[in-house]
């Protein structure tokens, strides 16, 4: 199977994941996709830019429903880098590569022209760190 772009390979994984065939491949897309983890711990959909939350959180989320441990390093490294690269309201920052054809409207998310592309890596980067954090079980009011 051919995968295009780095782009492509967490939407790929997922669906091959998600066949439930092609176990080989998607042992193999894992491998390369970890293969692609930077040194900043972070993961970009092109190779001549920088890693952002948005490719980030896609990978991670990919990894993990192939089976990769949160607990894993590779998985640890990712949560490190997007836990660095959080913006102090909480969002994350994703420098938008698409032309403008489209009049601009503010939504009212953080980073002005950006917001769009940050709301989406923002959302990855969130359910990223969701699948990583410990589960919780709530406690009655009561302590039962």
């Amino acid at each position: 199977m051919h995968i295009e772009t780095a782009a492509n390979v967490p939407r790929w994984l997922r669906g091959v994941v998600w066949s439930g065939k092609y176990k080989d491949a998607v042992q193999k897309a894992m491998q390369d996709m970890i293969a692609t983890q930077r040194g900043d711990r972070g993961w970009a959909d092109i190779g001549t830019t920088p890693s952002t939350a948005f490719a980030t959180g896609r990978a991670l989320v990919a990894l993990q429903t192939a089976g990769l441990l949160v607990s894993d390093e590779v998985y640890q490294k990712g949560v490190k880098y997007l836990l660095s690269t959080q913006q102090e309201d909480g969002s994350w920052f994703v420098r938008s590569r698409s032309m403008t054809f489209q009049p601009y409207f503010d939504s009212g998310f953080p980073h002005g022209f950006d917001q769009w592309i940050s709301a989406v890596g923002t959302s990855w980067a969130t359910l990223a760190l969701s699948l990583a954090a410990p589960a919780h079980t709530p406690t009655a009011a009561n302590g039962q």
